[in-house]
């Protein structure tokens, strides 16, 4: 009897052990799986949001906790930054990896324009050749000619504003049959305020006085589905399109670019939001892409496509400070949106992508939105366009933080390559620190961002010959462009 039972015994260890060793192997084969695997890719791009305007940034107002989860569990960027602190050149350096002086848009395009160089290649383009769906969802502000929009941008969906928030309607779009109508507007208006607007291109004043200015469509494709668009609603529904597109997907990867028309003024948030926030109108426009990005995030997680899922967040530039309580926050770096001072080039930049990236990954090294492209091609196994890139891969140290990152950032004003960033050291030239004219560009600056990240003390006068070693490595980069 007692034989029999030790050989009971044995055989249930033998069973147990070689379950063990099954689920061992099948979750071994789990992450090899995830890591040969190309990523599904997310990028959401806010718009005109301050470097400080998240909790986990440092705001003392603005509720966001599920951001604030992605920056704990995925890498949190002190020093990430954009191409140019207005909308369209950043947007266009985003997707090619190019700086503006070489992909050729260096300002902002209004309605009737034709945007972004047709012959440039953008990620969505990259990643279809390499096998990707591709979808947008949000404000775009390349281009609202049919010929550079999304959908001959290498996109397969698009649902969005062509342009900023507050704009007005592009007198040569083209209307949907089943077209929703809102504040009282029928066919006709439509087409009164198309024609009022071709005239009137070049007085956008006379656009604003008519009352036309604010009031943006809401395209799907290349036809306008919605007009006036129903702004509050816009955040909500760009979501739900995102989560949408991931339901139809099968094996595919898929690579969504997610950007949100807030925080730009005219300031839009659903009633669930309205009032929420301590930091008034606002913040409730935060904390809803906030909550948002917790249902984008549990969708994954419920699906099992998180651990395959490459998440960036970032903002298009710093906040518009002129706009006061419906503007953001830089915190502590000087200035915001149309500079390149900190603030104005600065922003949240979170990477996210479980058991990948380290948690609690909380870089200081220097990164760009440029970087995407070089990036997203090696996790994508992607061939990158066969021209020049500026940004880097930042692979090797999202997946090991101990490696640094070498690269200088470059500050861009309209054509002019403004100034350079080495190490520590920020050079501003005369002429190049505000997009717009102001007395701040009658000066050159040098800054040592180690003891005055605030920007204010200028030591151009001081240190001549790190001066002269700036200028040179401008000097070099303009040649290469030229």
């Amino acid at each position: 009897m007692i034989n029999t039972l030790k050989k009971i015994s044995l055989i249930f260890t033998i069973f147990l052990s070689a379950c063990g060793t099954l689920n061992t192997n099948q979750t071994t084969k789990t992450q090899v799986n995830h890591a040969a695997q190309k990523p599904n890719i997310i990028i959401v791009f806010t718009d005109d949001q301050g470097f400080q305007d998240l909790s986990s940034y440092g705001s003392p107002l603005i509720k966001t906790p599920n951001l604030d989860r992605m920056a704990k569990q995925g890498a949190r960027f002190n020093n990430f930054y954009v191409a140019s602190s207005v909308c369209s050149a950043s947007r266009a350096s985003l997707l090619t990896g190019r700086l503006g002086a070489r992909n050729g848009t260096t300002g902002v395009y209004f309605p009737d324009s034709k945007g972004l160089n047709p012959d440039e290649i953008t990620l969505a383009e990259m990643l279809k050749k390499s096998g990707y769906s591709t979808a947008m969802y949000g404000k775009w502000h390349l281009g609202d000619l049919e010929a550079s929009l999304p959908i001959a941008q290498g996109f397969d969906e698009y649902f969005g504003v062509p342009y900023s928030n507050d704009m007005y309607i592009g007198s040569k779009q083209k209307l949907a049959e089943n077209i929703k109508l809102n504040l009282n507007y029928n066919l006709e208006k439509i087409k009164s305020d198309q024609v009022f607007v071709e005239k009137n291109r070049k007085k956008r004043a006379n656009i604003k006085k008519a009352g036309i200015k604010e009031l943006v469509p809401l395209m799907e494709g290349n036809l306008i589905v919605e007009y006036p668009a129903e702004q509050s609603s816009l955040t909500q529904r760009f979501f739900d399109r995102a989560i949408s597109f991931i339901e139809q997907q099968d094996e595919k990867p898929f690579f969504i670019y997610l950007t949100p028309a807030m925080p730009h003024v005219p300031l839009f948030t659903s009633e669930q939001f309205k009032g929420k926030s301590a930091r008034g109108l606002y913040g409730d426009v935060i904390e809803e892409i906030d909550w948002h990005m917790g249902r984008l995030t549990k969708h994954l997680e419920r699906n099992n496509l998180a651990d395959n899922t490459l998440i960036i967040f970032a903002s298009d530039n710093g906040p518009w400070l002129g706009y006061k309580d419906h503007a953001g926050s830089a915190g502590h770096l000087r200035d915001g949106k149309f500079t390149n001072f900190e603030g104005g080039v600065r922003v949240p930049g979170i990477f996210y992508w479980p058991n990948r990236i380290k948690p609690n990954s909380n870089s200081q090294q220097l990164a760009s939105s440029l970087d995407l492209m070089p990036t997203l091609a090696y996790f994508a196994k992607a061939e990158l366009p066969n021209v020049k890139i500026d940004g880097i891969n930042l692979a090797p140290h999202l997946l090991n933080p101990k490696e640094s990152i070498e690269r200088s950032i470059i500050y861009s004003s309209s054509k002019m390559i403004a100034g350079i960033r080495e190490g520590d050291w920020k050079y501003i030239r005369k002429g190049g620190v505000n997009l717009r004219k102001h007395k701040s560009n009658n000066q050159a600056y040098l800054f040592n961002l180690a003891y005055d990240e605030a920007e204010q003390v200028n030591l151009i006068s001081k240190h001549p010959d790190i001066v002269n070693q700036l200028e040179a490595k401008i000097k070099t980069i303009e040649a290469d462009i030229n």
